[in-house]
């Protein structure tokens, strides 16, 4: 008999990010046959999956609960894969005021507010969750959630004695602990993207398991094939103007380094008048940068045409570890990159760039960034080399692995 998995959470298709992207290519690869993991395989993005010596394993049936108040569905998922909706709206009254009142510093909804917020959802998302699990004859064998509304999700779970897998994706469970902590802890497994988060969240909960699953990009999807990403990249590189050094950065928030940012560039103009960087992405954060000389502002574009043209990609974080999607996708692209030494940045690039120990220290930020930009072709091959840790065929391999083990546990 095929086995079920059951996934309840916020959103899905359309995603609201990466996490809903990375969750959707993981469920479209359990949901044909496969093989578990091979840790012998090297991936490549773009090349022929290498032959494997693991077992084939059988397809996963995969009924999803998520809201209804995102937007249209976008074909995120196979239609294998049943989708119900839930008419329970992803915001309130409470989580907008919340946002309005946000920290300056942090960038985070007002604690006071977005709490009562997340504690109403989960207890009405609990109540969803619920009715749906009894609507099935024969109840699912697996369970899956996660983000703001896992709490609820993993009530429902348990109330079933159905075992879930909890994915934590952000630092919501760390700023609300009350809230998620019995979620967490009676999670049969927690999935984090790269060990380092892993140990982050081990230090505040008490975890029955901690499975390292990297997020999956499927290179193919989004970039068609290696020579058209070759393409792309040497057409970036010859419309530049000059050979200056080139640094990009995506998506700036307070969590990811605006007042580091603040302090950095005019360092860098000082000491390094010819670096220029090349910021991507909007909204209010990023339009304060604007006011630095060396510094450009170019909107929403593809990464690929952000990754065509610079020579060193940049992500920073301040607090929550989470795999920095980023520094892979610029690896394709032969880009190396600049990041810190927090959760799992420092396994997201590898060989393939430099981790900055402080990168509150700007002369060892300066540092990172000269060396960078120097062995940019040495360190470019070594970041499209390890850019097939995040090849989705690979992680999709670790996750039906884990749901295999999980069955014969049970």
């Amino acid at each position: 008999m095929m086995h079920h998995l059951a996934v309840a959470v916020r959103a899905l298709d359309p995603p609201i990010g990466g996490a809903e992207r990375s969750l959707a290519t993981l469920l479209r690869g359990v949901s044909v046959e496969g093989y578990g993991f091979d840790s012998s395989a090297q991936f490549q993005p773009l090349l022929p999956q290498p032959e494997l010596t693991s077992q084939l394993m059988q397809p996963w049936k995969i009924s999803t609960l998520y809201s209804n108040d995102i937007g249209m569905e976008t074909g995120l998922l196979l239609p294998s894969i049943s989708s119900e909706k839930t008419d329970l709206e992803s915001e309130s009254l409470l989580s907008g005021i919340a946002w309005r009142l946000r920290s300056r510093k942090t960038g985070h909804s007002n604690s006071f507010f977005f709490r009562r917020h997340l504690r109403n959802v989960n207890q009405k998302f609990y109540e969803k969750v619920n009715e749906w699990l009894d609507s099935f004859e024969i109840l699912p064998t697996i369970g899956l959630t996660q983000l703001e509304w896992c709490a609820g999700a993993a009530r429902a779970f348990q109330e079933k004695n159905i075992p879930y897998i909890l994915f934590i994706r952000d630092d919501i469970p760390s700023r609300f602990p009350t809230i998620y902590r019995q979620a967490i802890e009676n999670a049969h497994c927690v999935c984090t993207a790269g060990e380092g988060l892993g140990k982050q969240i081990s230090s505040q909960f008490s975890l029955k398991m901690n499975v390292n699953i990297p997020l999956p990009i499927d290179y193919a999807r989004r970039f068609e094939t290696i020579e058209n990403v070759n393409q792309i990249r040497k057409k970036g590189l010859e419309s530049r103007e000059n050979n200056n050094p080139h640094f990009t950065i995506i998506g700036v928030t307070p969590e990811k380094g605006l007042r580091t940012y603040h302090r950095l560039f005019p360092y860098i103009r000082k000491k390094w008048p010819e670096a220029h960087f090349h910021i991507y992405g909007s909204g209010s954060y990023i339009d304060e940068l604007n006011r630095h000389p060396n510094v450009t502002l170019h909107g929403h574009v593809s990464v690929e045409k952000a990754f065509a043209v610079t020579d060193v990609n940049i992500l920073l974080v301040e607090t929550t570890g989470s795999w920095g999607r980023v520094i892979n996708e610029a690896g394709l692209f032969s880009v190396p990159s600049v990041t810190c030494s927090i959760g799992s940045q420092p396994e997201a690039v590898g060989k393939g760039g430099i981790v900055v120990e402080n990168h509150h220290n700007l002369q060892s930020f300066e540092q990172a960034l000269r060396d960078c930009w120097e062995q940019r072709d040495q360190l470019g091959k070594l970041a499209l080399q390890h850019s097939g840790i995040t090849d989705h065929r690979r992680t999709v391999s670790i996750f039906r692995s884990l749901l295999e083990d999980i069955v014969s546990e049970m």
